[in-house]
């Protein structure tokens, strides 16, 4: 079972050296849906973090079928102990069966090292999925913390095509 996912950001080039150079990890290079986000990439070997940004959380929550294929929301707060209490409990509500149409693994992190500083990962077969359930109600309960006072930031990438070695 993995206990942490790290991530980092760079350029296609140094991001790409360091998939090459760990042949041996989970690494998903994944592209920003804005243009202002970039690449990021993500570790999901479950093993202690070869990037230095500090960029790693621990894993409170987990439900779905870990297939890190789709579309990737990340959304990011920074919460009080009783508010964390309450947001983790709705997450928590949220991560029961049956996921919300078209999510297909919800991931409630927190930042290594500051449990404060919460990240609700979820991956979607698609946008469209994604979209419809961040404009219903059943995003509510979540909706109530995305706000600036819990320096609430969103982003969403996809999946970059891996390339075939040429031959």
């Amino acid at each position: 079972m993995r206990h942490e996912l790290s991530l980092t950001f760079g350029s296609h080039d140094v991001l790409q050296r360091i998939i090459q150079e760990n042949t041996d990890r989970h690494l998903l290079l994944l592209a920003g849906s804005a243009t202002d986000e970039g690449l990021l990439l993500l570790d999901v070997s479950g093993t202690p973090s070869i990037f230095t940004g500090g960029l790693t959380y621990q894993i409170r929550a987990h439900q779905g079928s870990q297939s890190w294929q789709g579309f990737f929301s990340f959304d990011y707060f920074t919460l009080d102990p009783d508010t964390a209490k309450v947001f983790e409990a709705k997450v928590n509500r949220l991560a029961s069966p049956p996921l919300p149409a078209g999510m297909t693994d919800l991931y409630l992190l927190t930042k290594q090292h500051n449990d404060s500083e919460y990240l609700l990962l979820t991956v979607w077969q698609d946008s469209q999925a994604y979209a419809l359930w961040r404009h219903s109600p059943a995003f509510a309960p979540i909706d109530t913390y995305a706000t600036s006072a819990n320096h609430f930031h969103a982003a969403s990438y996809h999946q970059v095509p891996k390339k075939e070695p040429q031959g």
